[in-house]
């Protein structure tokens, strides 16, 4: 995560670039995710793809968070 002092002084437009790029590769795991979820018999491999894809889910969350905060101090 940020530094207090990186805050400060807001996110580059590389790291904007970078975090952008990793929402897009979190949406896609948890579409990925839940899909091999629904779509599978084994019931242990069906719970492990559903935790994993509210993981992801938690991680775009926390990103949108991030790009959320930033719009609103610029």
């Amino acid at each position: 995560m940020l530094t207090q002092q990186q805050s400060n002084k807001g996110i580059s437009s590389k790291e904007l670039a970078y975090i952008t790029d990793s929402l897009k590769n979190e949406e896609l795991l948890v579409k990925l995710c839940a899909q091999g979820a629904a779509d599978c018999q084994n019931p242990q491999l069906k719970q492990t793809l559903s935790q994993l894809a509210q993981e992801r889910l938690n991680n775009c969350d926390q990103l949108l968070r991030v790009l959320q905060q930033q719009s609103y101090t610029h």
